[in-house]
């Protein structure tokens, strides 16, 4: 997989798709290109919003634009599976085939060709819905991960932050980690992550070790790309309820006695390597 797929993309379906009855053909084209639908939702564009969206700099026709995309709440779908943007697209082409080109404005569904695209677009369908919408399509999960390696300086010796998961969740060690959620980058996932599992806001360095890994969990394939972040020696641990415990170890006892997974350990190295240790 590559590192830009997060495994999802969105559909908007326009209001030609409905009239030309074909919502129950891309419906069954997402099927046989094993693309679930796992949200599906209202968004209402006006004419800023639509160029916006689109990254226009003007709405060149706005009285057909408006008549077309504004009038009432378009349905968006949030689809997950393995190259998600361009299997959509590649739908979009498939049902564009029935159209006829004297009406340009007019073309089914829209669906962004790019992972930079659906973050963009993503965010700014997430800000028109209700605070429990939101919640929802924030939860939402990606195929992309991170590990951010929490490390600080002490008495000339770097010390590791490594975490102990609550027994429901293994009961086991290891760095920070956490989903990328579907509009951010990995390193504004990392910065989150931090904050959420250990309180601590504020950094020295932030250090992209450029090594990561793919897995399968929670069926499907994912990515993880790994981050070390340099912290002050004075830096507070505050743990969440993820974890139950925390050390700082020396890199010998963080791949010795508490390190569970070979993808952190060698996470952890790469970072030393980057850190000349």
């Amino acid at each position: 997989m590559q590192p830009s797929d997060n495994g999802l993309t969105l559909i908007v379906i326009k209001p030609d798709i409905e009239e030309r009855k074909l919502t129950r053909v891309l419906l069954n084209k997402l099927k046989d290109k094993n693309l679930d639908i796992i949200y599906r939702g209202l968004v209402q564009f006006s004419l800023e919003l639509v160029r916006l969206f689109y990254q226009w700099d003007v709405v060149i026709h706005p009285k057909e634009i408006g008549e077309y995309l504004c009038i009432r709440p378009m349905t968006f779908l949030i689809v997950r599976g393995d190259g998600a943007i361009p299997k959509t697209c590649a739908i979009k082409q498939e049902l564009r085939k029935v159209l006829s080109n004297n009406n340009p404005v007019l073309n089914l569904m829209h669906c962004p060709d790019s992972s930079e695209e659906f973050k963009h677009e993503y965010a700014l369908i997430l800000k028109q819905q209700t605070q429990k919408e939101k919640k929802i399509m924030t939860e939402i999960k990606t195929n992309n991960q991170v590990e951010v390696i929490l490390f600080k300086k002490k008495n000339d010796k770097t010390l590791f932050l490594v975490l102990k998961r609550n027994p429901q969740k293994g009961g086991f060690w290891q760095p920070i980690t956490g989903n990328v959620k579907p509009h951010e980058s990995f390193e504004q996932a990392a910065l989150r992550e931090m904050e959420e599992e250990t309180s601590i806001k504020e950094y020295l360095e932030f250090v992209d070790t450029g090594y990561s890994f793919d897995f399968f969990d929670d069926n499907r394939n994912q990515h993880e790309k790994i981050f070390g972040i340099h912290v002050s020696e004075v830096s507070k641990v505050v743990l969440s309820s993820e974890h139950t415990e925390f050390q700082w170890a020396s890199k010998e006892d963080a791949l010795n006695r508490y390190l569970k997974y070979p993808g952190n350990k060698e996470g952890l190295r790469k970072l030393c390597e980057k850190l000349s240790i």
